[in-house]
């Protein structure tokens, strides 16, 4: 185990964003609509997709040769952006969501990462006790 995978580990938060999304799902099913939960499923899906594929061209970019891979990186980067906002015009163009869960959806990978930096910021200030 590295020492960034010790604090931060980008496996661990992908599996954190799937449970987040279907615990956030399943609670605003129950507590808020189904139409609303329908919404919240599809942006964090949409998010979840996202992160998978961005996660995968940055770690191929960072184990090879940095100036040849940043090119297709970057295009590859700016195609996803733009089928991202295809799919999310089309959404909201024809209202088939409800468009704050679908922003709440969207939200799950920002979630995971403010729960993951919170875990390890709780583990350095305990390192850093304990060494003290």
């Amino acid at each position: 185990m590295s020492y960034s995978d010790e604090y931060f580990s980008l496996h661990r938060m992908g599996r954190l964003n799937w449970l987040l999304l279907l615990g956030m799902t399943a609670a605003a099913g129950l507590m808020v609509s189904p139409y609303f939960a329908k919404g919240l499923f599809i942006g964090g899906l949409i998010a979840n997709i996202s992160f998978i594929l961005l996660k995968k061209d940055i770690t191929r970019v960072l184990s090879g040769p940095l100036n040849a891979a940043k090119g297709r990186f970057l295009i590859k980067y700016y195609i996803r952006l733009t089928v991202l906002a295809v799919i999310l015009f089309i959404l909201v163009k024809y209202k088939s969501i409800h468009l704050v869960g679908l922003l709440v959806g969207l939200s799950t990978v920002v979630i995971s990462i403010g729960i993951m930096v919170a875990g390890a910021a709780k583990k350095v200030a305990l390192t850093a006790k304990e060494a003290s």
